[in-house]
């Protein structure tokens, strides 16, 4: 049981805002975090052979990479003296240290290494180096990653949960789609915190959203599964279960708006712009306690849609306009929920015990209910 000493200060200094300002605080979560399933990029950056991509995971640099079928994750620093491997966001080639020149096979085992015998007395497989591995896997185009947690086997399957086969019916790419990608000046909990927020769109985007107020509580249809949510605008208590078993059938069709919320920070959105439905996938990477680095790709929603030969030639000629428009609307919201959390972060210091979260805000609880669970893994 907590001391009275340690109540007072919980009140004044409140463990879920901890990171938003403390250095030490901000390592120690983002250590943690680093052992649950994140999404690093996606297989269309990896589609040939040897291709990769560089990703922060746990606040340490890792990179990806393909080796033939098989992904493969790795922290980006080599074994010798822990120069990054990898420099770029991206790139083909073999896995070599740009420092002394070794060199490592997709098993992560440094196979070369200059005047090895000469200079360290042993071949390189006496050595016995290796660079740390990550886990990878898969989820339609995405590329999740984790470093390995000894408390847990979980899939990313299993992770997901019931969002697994609607992620993969609406994440999966046949081309490359178009990025957003935007440095705020907040820490990275702010910024999706303000995704989780259904109350204050009225009052911060009234030019995006409309000026008819604010959307009545039974339009508000809320799921928690795991340590995910979701929100379906004007849903009934059944539209999860019946849009994961009409994505697994191939029938599911856009209607209304959707946002999936993946912890621990991952959101994917499904909207209606200019006659057609689009799919944002959204990301707030941390930096550092007061920094985040919002990466965004959107695209056309994979689903069918029954149009005839002329009506796809016309939507194919029509499409690159529409994207621009689809972008000017997607960073004018960014825009205007930056100001807000940014403005946050300049009082984070002060922020003091629990905020008053009312039903339009249930979902912040819940985050924050999973962000403590994985904060005393």
């Amino acid at each position: 049981m907590d001391t009275p000493t340690e109540v007072a200060r919980e009140a004044r200094f409140p463990k879920w805002a901890a990171a938003l300002t403390d250095q030490d605080a901000f390592q120690q979560e983002q250590a943690r975090l680093g052992r649950i399933w994140t999404l690093l990029g996606l297989t269309l950056d990896v589609a040939n052979d040897g291709d990769w991509f560089t990703a922060e995971l746990g606040g340490r640099s890792v990179f990806v990479q393909r080796f033939g079928e098989k992904l493969k994750g790795y922290e980006n620093r080599c074994a010798h003296r822990f120069y990054p491997l990898r420099t770029e966001k991206n790139g083909n080639g073999p896995i070599k240290c740009g420092f002394h020149g070794w060199t490592y096979n997709q098993e992560g085992h440094a196979v070369g290494i200059p005047r090895c015998k000469e200079l360290f007395g042993v071949s390189p497989r006496e050595m016995s180096a290796k660079i740390a591995p990550i886990e990878v896997a898969t989820c339609g185009s995405l590329v999740f990653g984790r470093f390995q947690n000894p408390h847990t086997d979980e899939t990313l399957e299993q992770f997901l949960g019931e969002a697994a086969p609607i992620v993969e019916a609406m994440c999966t790419l046949k081309r490359r789609p178009r990025t957003i990608s935007l440095t705020v000046e907040a820490n990275w909990k702010l910024s999706y915190q303000i995704s989780l927020d259904d109350y204050h769109s009225a009052a911060v985007h009234p030019t995006t959203f409309g000026k008819g107020g604010y959307l009545p509580r039974k339009a508000l249809r809320y799921f928690r599964f795991g340590s995910h949510n979701a929100f379906f605008l004007g849903a009934d208590e059944n539209a999860l279960q019946d849009m994961v078993e009409a994505v697994k059938q191939g029938t599911y069709r856009p209607m209304r708006y959707r946002i999936f919320q993946i912890f621990p920070n991952l959101l994917i959105s499904l909207f209606h712009a200019q006659h057609y439905w689009y799919v944002n996938v959204q990301q707030y990477v941390p930096v550092a306690p007061g920094r985040s680095f919002m990466r965004s790709w959107y695209y056309r929603a994979p689903f069918e849609t029954g149009q005839g030969p002329l009506a796809r030639l016309w939507d194919a000629m029509s499409e690159p306009g529409r994207a621009h428009i689809v972008e000017y609307y997607i960073r004018q919201v960014n825009s205007e929920d930056n100001g807000v959390v940014e403005r946050l972060q300049e009082f984070a210091s002060q922020q003091g015990g629990w905020p008053r979260i009312g039903y339009a805000e249930e979902r912040i609880k819940w985050f924050e209910e999973a962000y403590a669970r994985a904060m005393t893994d």
